[in-house]
């Protein structure tokens, strides 16, 4: 985006925000938590606005009703790594989903790929973030390899679906990955075993070099199977990224599937569940690493 339709854009977005807010208090009297469902390009500009956000008083405020009479002309916050003045959300955000998001490019094209590296990409605005994709969807990037490299070997978590289980697809998955883990587990256990008693009867005589490789290869593989994810200062360093699951028929054909996936999550009960959960107290989303094969939804 050029600089000038981005600025524009950012104020349109952000003073539409302001007033749909500043109605609907008025309106209802609303004094509950806002959050904002950010699609595609959308989401760009949500973060570019919540990114640079300065606290301000908010319109929802008990003791304070005549907030919702405040001029409606945006108060400008000043970067110190631009020139660009962006305007302020009267209102505090606790939640933003994104979903089929490109943020992750637009910030790579920035040269802002390490993000715990760099404090003005804590989201001042926004106290939480989810990175909501399907995995066909050719605009959605991933946000976590990029605070930390070591995040690209970690999956991202799965959104149930809305009956509470694993589609065919990742149970079959989680049950080749946990056959593949015990074969690697017996394999080692077999080679150590062989190897001890190779040496009890003196056919076999490690040098100190070998076993220097052997303790390499054997840390090396400890921090492969115990990865932790590095996310910095956004969202309290819990995770960010979502995978929504595809049904039977996408995953026959991913390439048909994916000229429909980036409009796909308007009608997915998975997506309307999880962000509920999420609004209404929460719900433990399927980690594959953790899951069990229980369920088998269709």
């Amino acid at each position: 985006m050029s600089p000038i339709h981005h600025h524009q854009m950012v104020e349109i977005v952000t003073s539409e925000l302001n007033t749909v807010v500043e109605k609907y208090i008025k309106l209802t009297g609303f004094k509950g938590k806002i959050s904002i469902l950010s699609h595609s390009l959308g989401s760009v500009i949500c973060w570019d606005i919540l990114s640079h956000q300065k606290r301000v008083s908010p319109l929802i405020n008990e003791h304070q009703s005549s907030l919702l009479h405040c001029v409606r002309s945006c108060t400008f916050v000043t970067t110190p790594d631009t020139e660009y003045e962006y305007p302020s959300l009267l209102f505090d955000v606790v939640n933003n989903f994104m979903i089929g998001s490109p943020v992750a490019v637009f910030l790579i094209m920035r040269s802002q790929n390490n993000l715990t590296a760099n404090n003005s990409l804590q989201l001042s605005g926004c106290k939480r973030v989810f990175n909501i994709f399907h995995p066909y969807d050719p605009v959605a990037y991933r946000l976590e390899p990029l605070m930390d490299k070591r995040n690209k070997d970690i999956e991202p978590k799965i959104i149930p679906h809305w009956r509470f289980g694993l589609r065919v697809q990742y149970q079959t998955k989680l049950w080749l990955r946990k056959i593949r883990n015990e074969t690697e587990r017996v394999k080692e256990h077999a080679f150590n075993a062989v190897e001890a008693s190779f040496k009890g009867i003196g056919l076999l005589e490690g040098t100190r070099d070998d076993e220097a490789d052997f303790e390499d290869e054997n840390d090396s593989h400890k921090r492969q199977s115990g990865l932790s994810m590095k996310n910095g200062a956004i969202h309290g360093g819990e995770r960010h990224d979502y995978l929504l699951q595809e049904n039977e028929l996408e995953n026959a054909n991913e390439y048909i599937a994916a000229l429909a996936a980036h409009s796909s999550y308007w009608e997915s009960k998975d997506l309307t569940l999880f962000i509920a959960e999420q609004l209404f107290g929460g719900r433990k989303i399927i980690d594959i690493t953790q899951a069990s094969c229980s369920t088998t939804v269709s």
